[in-house]
């Protein structure tokens, strides 16, 4: 069967005008959301109402992209909508922050079965590129910190060659967990300096048992044992 060839023809411009607006409003939207999120690590506390307007304003862009990031935060468990009062931070439990790091453990374990040995020392470089990011974040900056250690231990989790359990770390350590955690754990950053560059050294060498072990520990680590699954 003779190959087709894609369209190479470029679009109309009513086309890409549309494409622009598209991701024009996403970044918006984008813009919106991580504001709302460092408000929510930062200023705002459970019941606060928040008013979209005011956010709007506070960036100078419209209202409508506000209310995407506000319908993505509420999707995320963060925010909640209260018929003639508003949106309003939702509280957080610590029972489902504590499923949440059952969950991560679990998925982080199970991968490190796979992965230690050698696909850690095959990628060994690119590792401890993304642990020394880790260290180099200014301990000020929670949310650089969480989004850069999501992507180192990501990183491992895809070594397993599993989308299973790529797909369910991608949907247990959304930004919600960490800000959730902020209201029932005190950050260290400071105690944990080095500890993904260990982390990657204990890896390479691990045997399945030892890297599960090793895994545990170093989530664990700086946590209370009331949120922490029994061993």
């Amino acid at each position: 069967m003779p190959k087709t060839l894609k369209n190479t023809s470029s679009p109309p411009p009513s086309s890409r005008r549309a494409a622009s607006a598209r991701a024009s409003s996403r970044s918006l939207s984008r813009q919106a959301y991580d504001h709302l999120a460092n408000l929510l690590l930062t200023d705002l506390s459970p019941g606060d109402i928040l008013n979209r307007r005011q956010v709007a304003a506070d960036l100078n862009i419209s209202v409508a992209p506000v209310l995407e990031a506000m319908v993505q935060l509420e999707a995320d468990g963060l925010l909640e909508t209260l018929p003639r009062k508003g949106t309003r931070v939702r509280s957080a439990r610590a029972e489902d922050l504590r499923g949440q790091l059952i969950l991560r453990e679990a998925i982080e374990c199970e991968a490190a079965r796979l992965y230690c040995g050698t696909p850690v020392r095959q990628n060994a470089a690119a590792l401890e590129t993304l642990a020394t990011r880790i260290d180099q974040i200014p301990a000020a900056d929670n949310l650089a910190l969480w989004r850069a250690e999501t992507a180192f231990h990501r990183a491992l989790v895809v070594l397993a060659d599993c989308d299973v359990l790529t797909d369910a770390f991608d949907r247990v350590m959304r930004q919600s967990l960490f800000i959730a955690m902020k209201f029932f754990l005190e950050a260290h950053p400071e105690k944990t300096r080095g500890n993904h560059r260990k982390l990657v050294r204990q890896l390479k060498t691990a045997t399945p048992d030892k890297a599960q072990t090793i895994m545990r520990e170093h989530l664990r680590y700086a946590k209370p044992a009331a949120l922490l699954p029994p061993r």
